[in-house]
């Protein structure tokens, strides 16, 4: 079977294309695990910022819509703030005349 060197040869080379093809094999096997791997954290990310989107959608609908109301509850205000002060100034002007 192993009548030259030139048969031995041929077995380690075989025997090295064989280790070559597994490890080559394994690499390829661990780069797909770590693309699967990166694949599904992006689409986790993906998913949580649409959900921050649509928090923050919601909050910007709200606060316009809120914006609306806030005009007439400022003018609202003034004026109850102005018939309080107006109350107060009759009230103590009518303590001063009982005296």
């Amino acid at each position: 079977m192993l009548v030259t060197s030139k048969d031995v040869f041929w077995i380690v080379m075989s025997f090295a294309i064989l280790w070559i093809g597994l490890a080559t094999g394994w690499a390829v096997f661990y780069i797909a695990m770590i693309l699967r791997n990166f694949w599904l954290i992006s689409s986790s990310v993906k998913k949580k910022l649409e959900i921050i989107d649509q928090i923050l959608s919601i909050i910007k609908k709200k606060t316009e819509t809120t914006a609306s109301y806030i005009p007439p509850l400022i003018e609202a205000g003034s004026k109850l703030m102005e018939a309080f002060q107006e109350k107060k100034r009759s009230g103590s002007t009518k303590k001063h005349k009982k005296k």
